[in-house]
């Protein structure tokens, strides 16, 4: 477990510096989309929890049985692949109205709801779908190579996730400040 492990956390530690990097080139977002700061930190928990679940389920599933490692892209895998979707859209909203009722109890400016929504909607159907997909290739790998998924697939996913799920936002910011 410490031979699969501790490399991986070092390189994890690594890319958790790269996405400090994303975030800081960001000041220029968050100071023109107010509201976006509160919104940050709850999407990258969403899409933390919901893909380091799905590897989780994935990984449990392959080693009952019920996925098969040569085919992975079963009815199993895609039903769980559709509800971790599901399950993120639904918190997207939420977290868009969250965030936009923690900055007016706060007294910080916001560019109110709708935008937010759009904007967590946005990020986070794109992030869940490129996680996903990464998801379930680091399932096929770590099987190919006799590792343990639960060794590997959640910090893989996510350091992964918070560097995808922070290019997105980023990228969905610039893409919404164009479309204003």
């Amino acid at each position: 477990m410490l031979r699969q492990s501790l490399p991986l956390l070092i390189l994890c530690g690594i890319g958790e510096i790269f996405a400090g990097r994303i975030f800081g080139g960001m000041v220029g977002f968050l100071e023109y989309l107010p509201g976006l700061i509160v919104l940050i930190p709850a999407i990258m928990g969403l899409k933390g929890n919901i893909d380091v679940t799905l590897g989780s389920r994935l990984g449990s599933a392959v080693h009952m049985g019920v996925i098969s490692s040569d085919n992975i892209w079963c009815q199993e895998t895609k039903e769980n692949i559709y509800a971790s979707l599901a399950l993120g859209v639904i918190m997207a909203v939420v977290a868009g109205i969250f965030a936009d009722l923690t900055c007016r109890a706060l007294g910080l400016p916001s560019i109110g709801p709708v935008r937010l929504i759009c904007i967590a909607l946005m990020a986070g159907v794109i992030a869940g779908v490129i996680l996903a997909l990464i998801t379930v290739g680091i399932i096929i790998i770590a099987f190919k190579r006799g590792y343990d998924p639960d060794n590997v697939t959640a910090p893989i996913l996510a350091t992964v996730g918070d560097i995808i799920t922070l290019s997105v936002i980023f990228l969905t910011a610039y893409l919404f400040i164009g479309v204003i």
